[in-house]
Order: structure tokens, then C-alpha cells, then sequence
């Protein structure tokens, strides 16, 4: 995205959220900086359909860091993943098949799968609630590593 094209969604979401941007020449430049070093590697395109998915649900003017995450799921296709306690129950319920020789066809999200694969053997006894909570810690360990994998900036040129 060029700096003209930034310029123009930043305008577009500060009048679609009702907001003025700042009046002072150095801060408008941070403001601007700031944005264009989240999105400078985002097509314009591709960041103004998502900045329009947002503004659809989002009650308040999304932040520079959001958009990116949308517009990067939107161009590769990447789905929203589980939330910890969502991909808990999920995990219970492989867990509870395998142990009862019961083999239903699930689709396992990439972060519950590397989840699994992290607990290792321990994963087959994991049944209470301390074990919720260490494996909520590691799926939110996995999350964390593929959103800095996937969503990082790439450097300006």
C-alpha cells in the first residue's frame, strides 16, 4: 500500500467511526506512521474490504494491528481460531473417542492439533480442571506463536 492510499483509509475510517483526526501537523504524521507501519505490506484493497468487514460489527474505530489480522485471514483464507475453553471442550471430546475405541471424522484446527502434539502422552489423562488450565496455557502459547509467525510486518523498504 502506497502512503496516498493509506492516507485515504485512515480518513475513511476516522469519518466512518465519526472521529477527527488530530489538528497538529506532528501528531496527523505519528497517526499516519503509526498505521502505515502495520499496513505498508497490505494491498489497499484487500485493507479496505476488511476495514469494511470491521466497521459493519465494530462498535469502536478498529486499531491499525486489528486490520491487519483481518485482511491477512481474508487474502489467505486463515479462520478464526477456537477460543481456549472452546478448543478444551473440542480436545475433551477427541480424548473421550479414542479412549472408548470410537473413531468420528473431526476437523481439528492447526493450533488444537499442535496443542496435542505439545502435551504429548500426558494429553490422554487430561480430564480436570487444573489440567484445563495448563492446557488452555500451552494452546495459548501455540496461538501466540502462529499470530507472531503470520501477522508480523514485514520490513519497509
Amino acid at each position: 500500500m502506497t502512503r496516498a492510499e493509506l492516507v485515504k483509509l485512515v480518513e475513511q475510517a476516522f469519518a466512518t467511526y465519526n472521529q477527527n483526526l488530530p489538528g497538529d501537523e506532528d501528531k496527523l504524521k505519528t497517526l499516519y506512521n503509526a498505521w502505515y507501519d502495520l499496513l505498508h505490506d497490505v494491498e489497499y484493497d484487500v485493507a479496505k474490504k476488511a476495514f469494511l468487514r470491521l466497521a459493519v460489527n465494530a462498535q469502536y474505530l478498529p486499531r491499525p494491528g486489528e486490520l491487519r489480522r483481518v485482511a491477512i485471514n481474508m487474502a489467505k483464507g486463515i479462520p478464526q481460531f477456537d477460543d481456549p475453553i472452546v478448543a478444551w471442550g473440542k480436545f475433551l471430546a477427541i480424548i473421550r473417542n479414542v479412549n472408548s475405541g470410537v473413531m468420528e471424522q473431526q476437523t481439528v484446527q492447526q493450533p488444537l492439533s499442535e496443542t496435542i502434539r505439545r502435551l504429548g502422552e500426558a494429553a490422554l489423562g487430561m480430564h480436570t480442571n487444573s489440567d484445563r488450565e495448563s492446557f488452555c496455557r500451552v494452546y495459548e502459547s501455540v496461538l501466540t506463536s502462529f499470530h507472531e509467525a503470520v501477522y508480523e510486518p514485514k520490513e519497509q523498504k
